[in-house]
């Protein structure tokens, strides 16, 4: 149930949360791009890894600017941890979690706040981050958006996303924001596998908001720079390429049975585990997709359908079982 929200309890504050983990040069330009935001945030906390020595030299080296920075350690491993370590010394009325690798645009923090100023019924709220990969920005357009279909299909397009502002199903976790109230005791999911990105966490985080009454909206102006090719960590999605890490990819399809888990109904779940397995996508195969792809990558197409598969089984297998 919403909180009745008063002139009293509208958003005054906003604070930024960065994970970052071995990536100081993208961490620098992230945070010279919040330097130039035309409303500075109220605090940026940068929740840092124990032992990252690399980070904690240059925010030690990073002369002190107009921003106040906040470090909080953390000492178990994987974004879920990072993100709820960050979330645990919130003290700002909506928070902003941001890839290190983005770069806000000047307006994105005011644009923020006024989107949660404008309708106290909003407790999630996703933006544009514009892909930067392999030389270019990616600046396709497209009106359809962080959609989940009924059998359990999800349509991402957050860095393609054009029009109004609207409702979606789930937002991306490169440029998501929360109303503070909204998520109370809530937490990041820590079913999800892996020692990394832990990939669909921003997934499910943003559906347990909703399903908790709140609107979960995408604001294709509120907008960062998502440098994307630059990260260290290889990472499955979006891309159909052979050479998959097993264990990384056995994982990344866990996650994705796990993300989507709680947005179905009994029903619409046996709609996606038949769906997972006769059909599934290109980057997480079915056999439908393992077939399309066999000409391109040969027995590596299904050398993916069989780790797609036996992650997807676990998964199922643990929600329905555990």
């Amino acid at each position: 149930m919403r909180p009745f929200l008063t002139a009293e309890t509208v958003p005054q504050t906003i604070g930024v949360l960065l994970c970052t983990y071995r990536r100081p040069d993208d961490l620098m330009l992230c945070l010279d791009g919040l330097e130039l935001q035309t409303r500075l945030p109220d605090e940026v906390m940068v929740i840092v890894r124990d032992g990252d020595r690399e980070t904690d030299a240059a925010l030690n080296q990073r002369a002190p600017g107009k921003l106040t920075i906040r470090r909080v350690v953390v000492h178990e491993p994987g974004l879920v941890a990072s993100r709820n370590a960050a979330l645990a010394a919130v003290q700002t009325d909506l928070v902003t979690f941001l890839d290190d690798d983005t770069v806000p645009r000047p307006e994105f923090v005011a644009r923020v706040l006024e989107d949660f100023v404008s309708d106290p019924t909003i407790g999630a709220l996703g933006g544009k981050d514009r892909c930067f990969f392999r030389g270019e920005f990616d600046d396709r357009e497209t009106t359809l958006v962080g959609k989940i279909q009924w059998f359990g299909r999800t349509i991402g397009n957050h860095h393609i996303g054009v029009g109004p502002m609207r409702d979606v199903d789930m937002i991306k976790g490169a440029n998501m924001s929360f109303r503070t109230c909204a998520i109370g005791e809530t937490r990041f999911d820590r079913r999800l596998k892996g020692k990394g990105a832990q990939g669909n966490e921003d997934m499910c985080f943003s559906i347990a908001i909703r399903n908790k009454g709140w609107r979960c909206v995408y604001d294709p102006t509120a907008i960062v720079e998502h440098y994307v090719g630059r990260g260290k960590e290889a990472r499955p999605y979006g891309l159909v390429e052979s050479g998959a890490d097993t264990m990384r990819f056995r994982e990344f399809a866990y996650n994705e049975v796990v993300g989507v888990w709680d947005a179905l109904t009994p029903l619409q779940r046996c709609a996606f585990f038949l769906w997972s397995v006769f059909v599934g996508t290109g980057v997480c195969p079915g056999l439908v997709q393992a077939m399309r792809y066999t000409r391109q990558l040969g027995y590596e197409s299904w050398r993916r359908f069989g780790i797609a598969q036996q992650g997807k089984l676990d998964a199922f297998r643990d929600l329905l079982f555990a």
